[in-house]
């Protein structure tokens, strides 16, 4: 009987799909979503807005290129800097999906609210200069997705500066955990901003992110 073997050629031009697991350890304490509390403040790790810059440039010309593509199409996780936080958070979590539908979850999980101050958010230059540096802007930063900064919620009392963080690292208070049920208040400049209707991406929703296109350079 013929053995079949199986074959990894594939026409020219075919998509390929691989996949990856990462299989590690967790260092000795790993904060959830669901450990916030009413006081806590809110620090983000890393910039927003400028994958989902980047994934906008690409739907407009398939062959864009620069900083916000090269974000958008190889993301760098924060593992340092979360290490550093890890010991000092009450909750932690990576925002990944959107800064607002994220935040959402670590409040629910955590059984309070939240107030954000728009204007606090971390903005690349690549981005503002891209998109702005106003309200819409800000909006659709902490609602794009796919930038894999951290959201912590820390104790009033502590101060990141006081820990070893990587050298250049973004890290900004952008608002706080508030008593109370689990909503999301939003402001800019002082005054109060209507939630927008969406908040992130919904894995479940008819949403087509990625784009086929050949690999950039690795970033430094």
């Amino acid at each position: 009987m013929r053995k079949l073997r199986p074959s990894f050629d594939r026409p020219p031009g075919t998509p390929r799909v691989l996949g990856l697991t990462a299989i590690g350890r967790a260092g000795e304490r790993v904060p959830e979503r669901a450990g916030g509390r009413p006081g806590d403040r809110l620090w983000l790790v890393g910039t927003v807005g400028d994958a989902a810059a980047g994934l906008a440039q690409l739907r407009d010309d398939r062959h864009a290129t620069g900083p916000l593509v090269d974000i958008y199409r190889r993301p760098v996780p924060l593992l340092r800097p979360g290490q550093a936080l890890a010991p000092n958070a009450n909750a932690m979590m990576d925002v990944s999906d959107g800064l607002l539908l994220d935040l959402q979850r670590m409040s629910q999980a955590s059984g309070c609210g939240s107030v954000i101050a728009l204007d606090s958010l971390p903005l690349s230059r690549a981005f503002i200069a891209e998109r702005g540096n106003g309200l819409g802007a800000r909006l659709f930063a902490a609602t794009g997705g796919d930038d894999y900064a951290l959201l912590a919620a820390l104790p009033p009392e502590a101060d990141p500066s006081t820990l070893s963080l990587p050298e250049g690292t973004t890290i900004e208070c952008i608002g706080s955990l508030v008593a109370g049920p689990p909503t999301i208040r939003l402001t800019y400049e002082d005054r109060p901003v209507e939630l927008p209707e969406r908040l992130g991406f919904e894995h479940s929703d008819d949403q087509h992110r990625r784009l086929s296109s050949p690999p950039v350079a690795d970033r430094p």
